[in-house]
């Protein structure tokens, strides 16, 4: 699937999406967790990887092209790098596993299975085989995702990585869960291809974020809402939110000052060096020496004159500003950590 011409739309949707992934990284509020395994249910913060996955799909050619291998295989290579610095920071086994890792596992997935299967069909298969997975795979038939440890997932993931995990029992990112990704990513070309308006949108967002609920409502043990397992109700919600999202910046970006929206663009433009540079910068500076860390010391320090949501506001602002600033550094430069 060869890269169509750029949008601005589409890059400032992805510039805000990739600030909003550093927001919830750098942010300590509840507020901006993620929901945990056994709740069972989407908060905001799990609906901004799939926006990014969903964003990627937008950006496929909808003729279906196969990209090269290679170029997922150089986002798999990226993010384990990347796992490189914690591991060394915290003297910890490296993880093979990462968002980057899954969404260019996905990738691949699609990417070699879409045409083979056919495009309409795609979904409904890559969703019966992730069930029957799941399902089959699992200690409890009737109840396959109520315990972490004995998920299909956590069965898959295990023997490959064993300990080299995120959690000591499951990993958010494990193998199985690429599989549902990968529909997130057709639902991206799929709604390039439909070209839809803006009530259009609307409608067919709300529509999915409906569905997905309903499913949920209906077949809680078989469908959960859960971003860790990636389910199918999880998959149709955040779609449906990725549209609405779409559609609520594209309807209200002109009333932007233009400097905001060119910003937008070009961190949309510059997004993987964005997110290189905000997980490095936040690795160090959230790095703890005799107990103490950089972003802990500032905290601090303005915690003495600030209430502590403006402290918040203050550092979070401050970081994502200094992201803002080295996207338009590496887009005037023309810097890419990337061939692709």
């Amino acid at each position: 699937m060869s890269v169509l011409s750029r949008d601005p739309f589409v890059d400032a949707f992805r510039g805000l999406n990739v600030l909003e992934m550093e927001t919830i990284e750098s942010c300590d509020n509840p507020f901006f967790d993620h929901a945990k395994y056994d709740e069972m249910k989407l908060n905001y913060a799990d609906t901004i990887f799939p926006c990014f996955s969903f964003i990627n799909g937008m950006t496929l050619n909808p003729e279906c092209k196969p990209v090269p291998i290679y170029k997922n295989l150089q986002l798999i290579g990226l993010g384990i790098a990347f796992n490189y610095i914690p591991s060394i920071l915290y003297n910890e086994k490296l993880r093979f596993l990462g968002v980057l890792q899954r969404h260019g596992l996905s990738s691949i997935i699609l990417n070699q299975l879409l045409n083979k299967i056919g495009f309409s069909q795609y979904p409904i298969l890559i969703t019966g085989t992730w069930l029957g997975v799941s399902i089959l795979y699992a200690d409890n038939k009737k109840q396959p995702f109520k315990s972490q440890i004995a998920s299909a997932q956590q069965k898959i993931d295990y023997p490959i990585f064993k300990d080299r995990t995120y959690h000591k029992n499951f990993d958010p990112e494990g193998l199985l869960g690429s599989l549902m990704t990968s529909v997130t990513l057709w639902s991206g070309i799929w709604y390039a291809r439909m070209k839809l308006d803006v009530n259009q949108s609307l409608m067919v967002g709300s529509s999915l974020l409906a569905g997905g609920k309903l499913l949920a409502f209906l077949s809680p043990n078989y469908f959960p809402v859960s971003k860790p397992l990636w389910t199918p109700s999880f998959t149709m919600i955040s779609t449906g939110w990725s549209i609405l999202k779409y559609s609520f910046l594209k309807m209200g970006i002109s009333f932007l000052p233009k400097y905001v929206q060119s910003l937008l663009s070009i961190v949309g433009r510059q997004n993987m060096e964005v997110y290189f540079m905000g997980e490095i910068l936040l690795l160090l500076l959230k790095y703890k020496q005799n107990k103490k860390s950089i972003w802990g010391y500032c905290y601090q320090k303005l915690g003495n004159y600030l209430p502590d949501w403006w402290v918040q506001f203050f550092l979070t602002s401050s970081f994502n500003m200094t992201l803002v600033l080295f996207a338009v550094f590496c887009n005037k430069y023309r810097l890419k950590i990337r061939f692709f």
